[in-house]
């Protein structure tokens, strides 16, 4: 059975009434779909198409091909068309329609058939074989740690560091552990821990994305509490996990969630000035993925730290716009990623700021790779990053 079976009823509620397409709000002028604003403009690239495109396959009026597998790599699976959509159940308030998982179960459907577009083969490969997506050696994962004298005992609290931050954005995973280590907190790490599954889920890899998050599960059982400071991570842990039948043994937050709450009790003051206009960029994956986003957390962390004057950019919270590396798109359609992530850097000038702040390795690095292809002059850091500086370590 194709996976796209499992959503008939999520497709068939598409009245393709195109809200997620062109809905104007009185605090926006931009569409709704990032990846429609920087494609070719054919319907398949916005989410009233791929909508149609699903309800033709599941009619037979349309089959899997190569080429088709080919579009259905263009969504960041940002959600923002879910946002915009009115279609919900009126008792519970659940959205009827969700393009991400129906997009997401066709791109299964096309890993199934045979049909993987070459970097999703790829990426695939690459967490197969190193249990991360860079092709990194396993046994490197925790080089950046080197004179950290982490504990790999089992501790109550765990931080669970995630790929992106162990190979490629290492000053989040450095920073996290000395602002823990700051604050008192008795944490450890898992020694053999594997790439959450995210990034195979987003391209429909779901099989292997099961033994992932199986083996992470059993790892880090006898944990009360596992941070992460990954949205990608965090969502797969509170959301993807628990739809494959996995009940979690343990309390999944986000840093910025953990930190908020030591925050409110204070055990966690800023001290040290930085004299910045800064402005926060949402992820997607702890903003409108989660079923209440993580919003007011990172702002009251940033508006704490002395010297910060905070800048609100244009689009932000539930209506905030992708960075655009999402979804699969950074190794499915990299060019397209930076202009996304390009008009994020027009926000943030927009609203007058010197730095563009998130709270995810990935959105730094996209946002990092729209800065360097355009030669902005903006600075862009995660929020370990600031807060290390402002207590001291």
């Amino acid at each position: 059975m194709l996976e796209l079976e499992k959503y008939r009823k999520n497709v068939f509620a598409c009245e393709r009434c195109g809200v997620c397409v062109y809905k104007y709000n009185s605090f926006s002028t931009h569409r709704v779909c990032p990846v429609l604003e920087h494609s070719v403009g054919f319907e398949p690239y916005n989410p009233r198409g791929r909508m149609a495109v699903a309800r033709g396959i599941l009619e037979g009026e349309l089959k899997y091909t190569e080429a088709l597998a080919n579009v259905l790599t263009a969504c960041s699976t940002c959600m923002g068309c879910v946002q915009q959509c009115g279609a919900r159940d009126m008792e519970t308030g659940e959205f009827k329609i969700c393009v991400p998982e129906v997009t997401e179960a066709m791109r299964a459907d096309v890993v199934n058939l045979g049909l993987a577009p070459p970097g999703y083969k790829a990426i695939a490969s690459r967490i197969e074989k190193n249990r991360n997506p860079y092709a990194e050696p396993n046994e490197e994962r925790w080089k950046w740690a080197e004179g950290l004298n982490l504990s790999f005992d089992k501790e109550k609290i765990i931080y669970y560091v995630g790929c992106t931050s162990c190979y490629r954005r290492k000053e989040i995973a450095t920073d996290t552990v000395n602002i823990l280590k700051k604050l008192g907190i008795p944490f450890g790490v898992v020694e053999d821990e594997w790439c959450c599954g995210s990034p195979l889920l987003r391209t429909g890899h779901r099989a292997l994305a099961e033994k992932m998050a199986r083996h992470n599960v059993e790892e880090l059982k006898g944990a009360e509490t596992v941070i992460t400071s990954c949205a990608g991570c965090i969502k797969a842990f509170r959301q993807d996990y628990p739809k494959m039948g996995m009940e979690l043994p343990f309390n999944a937050v986000h840093i910025t969630e953990f930190l908020g709450g030591l925050m409110d009790e204070g055990k966690l003051k800023p001290k040290e000035r930085i004299a910045k206009k800064v402005t926060y960029h949402d992820p997607c994956h702890i903003g409108r993925h989660m079923e209440f986003g993580i919003y007011d957390q990172p702002r009251a962390l940033l508006k704490a730290i002395p010297g910060i004057e905070y800048k609100e950019m244009f689009m932000t919270r539930e209506n905030s716009w992708c960075c655009g590396a999402g979804g699969g798109m950074k190794v499915s359609n990299p060019e397209m990623t930076v202009e996304i992530a390009t008009d994020r850097l027009k926000h943030a000038k927009e609203a007058d700021a010197e730095a563009i702040v998130s709270s995810c390795p990935f959105c730094k690095t996209n946002i990092t790779d729209a800065v360097k292809a355009t030669g902005s002059k903006l600075e862009v850091y995660d929020i370990t990053e600031l807060l290390a500086k402002s207590l001291g370590v």
